[in-house]
């Protein structure tokens, strides 16, 4: 059986855009290329149809499994960027396992 590729599933509200843009955004591609990430999904416009809006930026990264994206997110290299993320935004992050292929 194959493993279920994993998700990351962001939305945020900006609250220091420049900040976002300049030390997290601008950074963190590279952190997922040694974890097997890909975006699937970075920003652009989003057209909301039912609920609450969830923030000014939302992102859907593809990792290999659950394994890749959790040794991704506690790496060295995404934590060394993470507090920018934090400070300069508030909302959702979550990894979720998709549907064995």
């Amino acid at each position: 059986m194959l493993m279920a590729k994993a998700y990351v599933i962001s939305h945020q509200t900006l609250t220091d855009a420049d900040r976002f843009m300049t030390d997290y955004v601008s950074k963190v591609e590279e952190t997922l290329e040694p974890f097997g990430g890909r975006f699937l999904v970075r920003g652009g416009a989003i057209s909301y149809r039912e609920g609450e809006v969830l923030g000014d930026s939302s992102a859907v990264v593809e990792f290999p499994d659950r394994t890749a994206a959790l040794a991704w997110q506690a790496s060295e290299q995404y934590q060394a960027i993470l507090p920018a993320r934090m400070e300069s935004s508030t909302g959702s992050f979550v990894i979720i396992e998709g549907v064995p292929e």
